[in-house]
């Protein structure tokens, strides 16, 4: 479970080395754009949370993906008796289509669909969704190909530059970036050498 300093409530995976689990789990994300009125994409997110959080009674809500296909919210006798059981407890079974707009579930239930041809099973009534799971990202800091902003020797990398949209990957190859080509070679070294000295 994630807090918000607002108040709101969303979810967001974990993994634990010293925690095991017959689960796994992946987070669904779609990416909204607004235009003329409404542009705030921010403010529509956190209009999202507080709904859910509010039908959730102050915490996520979870439902078995058979019920929200079947149009019933889920019920804690049905989460019981579900083949999966949920690892995260502090939970509200409810109906994740009354708090999600309707382009974000038909994304869901879209990706759900064509996944499941991959991955059989997935798509199974039995599957347990949380919701809801917002990321919120500000603008693009306007950098170079080194991460440097438009501020001499400033430079932006990691989910500050607003380029990784969460993945850590790109979070890390962006501080690659500043380090290597931006920050080492203001301070007059030669930064391969330097960057592969530091990783052996």
């Amino acid at each position: 479970m994630e807090r918000y300093d607002d108040g709101t409530v969303g979810v967001n995976g974990e993994t634990y080395v010293d925690r095991g689990s017959n689960n796994t789990n992946f987070a669904l994300l779609t990416s909204i754009r607004l235009t003329d009125p409404m542009e705030d994409t921010i403010e529509y997110g956190k209009s999202i949370a507080r709904l859910a959080t509010k039908l959730g009674g102050g915490k996520p809500i979870i439902q078995r993906l058979g019920d929200l296909e079947d149009g019933r919210r889920s019920t804690w006798d049905r989460i019981r008796r579900n083949v999966i059981e949920p690892t995260m407890k502090i939970v509200t079974p409810g109906d994740i289509g009354m708090a999600l707009p309707h382009r974000v579930l038909d994304n869901l239930m879209e990706f759900l669909s064509k996944v499941d041809s991959v991955i059989p099973g997935l798509a199974s009534k039995y599957t347990l969704l949380y919701a809801p799971e917002i990321k919120y990202y500000s603008m693009r800091a306007i950098v170079n190909k080194f991460m440097e902003t438009t501020v001499d020797g400033v430079f932006a990398a990691g989910d500050g530059a607003g380029l990784s949209r969460g993945g850590i990957n790109v979070a890390a190859a962006t501080g690659i970036l500043a380090a290597w080509g931006g920050v080492l070679m203001k301070l007059g070294k030669e930064p391969r050498n330097e960057l592969i000295t530091k990783v052996k």
